[in-house]
């Protein structure tokens, strides 16, 4: 990252600090215990081998603990599976909520930039946990009706209403809001649906914070603004 691309990062409105400080060492996090781990291996496990693939007892091996200790925590294959992608959005709405508080008085446009970006970050910095919910996108069924109805329908509908707002107010074309709100979203997790294209091609593996907010900054660019430059 040259020094340019670096501060194009670390410009911008006052929130952005408050949210993303790549400037800050992360806390050391404790050693994770039994359900933690199991969490953690079962992330893997569900991203690489999709629900139906993944076994309790390879998620037990990997996470280093017998399987009743799955059963105990989490009852069930699927108990747990919920259990990872809860674990999955709840950074994303602890993010979402902060952006609604920081910005609740700003305009709808730098708003709903922000609620953007900080999807899209997460996003990049978290490709398990993408690729697992990508999995149930792909082929529907009961697992991605309860993503749906607990998490992406509540996210869609503070996205919605403030396109509906900026629409209102003149900021943005007045596209059908279902399809402005999949869009934008599809838009800004093109780049975890490609991370092996991004490694093959560019060498690209998995992305620091920094290039996570550049990506996101570039994408909610070229979305909002176009990539062609046009005379002044």
């Amino acid at each position: 990252m040259t020094a340019d691309d670096k501060q194009s990062t670390q410009a911008g409105p006052a929130w952005r600090a408050t949210l993303f400080n790549a400037d800050t060492p992360p806390t050391a996090a404790p050693e994770a215990n039994g359900k933690q781990r199991l969490i953690q291996a079962a992330e893997i496990e569900f991203s690489q081998k999709g629900y139906e693939g993944a076994s309790v007892l390879s998620i037990a091996q990997r996470a280093g603990v017998k399987q009743p200790l799955l059963n105990y925590h989490f009852g069930s294959k699927e108990g747990l599976w919920r259990a990872v992608v809860a674990g999955a959005y709840a950074e994303a709405e602890e993010f979402s909520r902060t952006v609604d508080q920081t910005l609740a008085s700003a305009d709808p446009l730098t708003h709903l930039k922000a609620q953007l970006k900080t999807f899209a970050v997460i996003n990049v910095l978290h490709p398990a946990a993408h690729t697992l919910v990508f999995k149930e996108v792909a082929q529907g069924g009961p697992r991605l009706d309860w993503i749906i109805a607990t998490y992406m329908k509540p996210f869609h509908a503070r996205l919605d209403a403030l396109i509906l707002e900026c629409q209102e107010q003149g900021l943005l074309k007045r596209y059908p809001v279902e399809y402005g709100s999949i869009m934008m979203t599809g838009m800004l997790t093109s780049v975890q649906s490609s991370m092996n294209l991004l490694k093959g091609i560019y060498g690209i593996d998995t992305m620091t914070a920094q290039q996570a907010e550049l990506h996101a900054d570039q994408l909610i660019d070229a979305l909002f603004d176009g990539i062609a430059l046009r005379p002044a």
